[in-house]
């Protein structure tokens, strides 16, 4: 366990960037338990009021969890517990469609070229099927917008990128708002006309055209909305 002296001031940030560091350098590693209050209140000569000030805070980041009677302990550090935070403030914009859309427009291309050479046989033909639920169920947007979304987790998951799969995770009630709201503006036939496109480039395995169809796609609900 690394620990240096504590400086006079802000006592409680530097007892909470200590602790927090021995746990992204890997000192402290998941399932880890770590030392009691009372073990860090002496080695880092301060008060245990302060102390347990620094875990509160680990443990409203979700870094470590208490356990009644046991102790702290570690939890697994994985990007979903520092993206979850982000999740309420995209609701509360007044303009959430326009910058969930631009965001989407940022990232989905590279998604969908990366898939297009990594795609199994087996996620082609869910993503065939997740199609033909798209055209089924194109005047019932709730349906409709279940199965645009799964279309685009199949995509993200076809990256066998964790971070990219857990992020298309958190934001998945975010993006089956924003699929609903602009399905409701332009229409499902704008989504069906890529998406059909998207299919037959998968199929050549070509990352180029479907980072460009996925763009194109999203460039134009964009450019209708702004």
């Amino acid at each position: 366990m690394a620990i240096t002296p504590i400086k006079k001031e802000s006592i409680s940030d530097q007892v909470f960037e200590q602790l927090k560091a021995n746990l992204i350098d890997g000192t402290w590693k998941p399932g880890d338990k770590i030392p009691s209050e009372n073990e860090l209140t002496e080695a880092f000569g301060i008060s245990r009021v302060t102390v347990r000030q620094a875990l509160s805070r680990l443990a409203a980041l979700g870094l470590i969890e208490t356990r009644l009677g046991e102790g702290s302990f570690v939890r697994e550090i994985k990007p979903a517990v520092y993206m979850q935070g982000m999740i309420p403030y995209i609701y509360l914009s007044e303009d959430s469609t326009r910058e969930v859309l631009h965001f989407r427009l940022l990232t989905e291309p590279e998604y969908a070229a990366d898939a297009a050479e990594k795609l199994t046989e087996e996620e082609r033909k869910m993503l065939k099927q997740t199609l033909k639920d798209m055209e089924q169920y194109q005047n019932e947007v709730e349906k409709y917008v279940e199965s645009d979304a799964k279309f685009h987790a199949i995509i993200a998951e076809a990256t066998g990128n964790s971070l990219v799969i857990q992020l298309n995770m958190i934001i998945q009630d975010t993006l089956k708002r924003n699929i609903q709201e602009l399905s409701l503006k332009v229409g499902a036939e704008n989504g069906l006309k890529y998406h059909r496109r998207l299919i037959q480039v998968f199929e050549e395995k070509n990352g180029q055209e479907a980072r460009k169809i996925m763009r194109e796609h999203l460039d134009e609900l964009y450019q209708k909305i702004v």
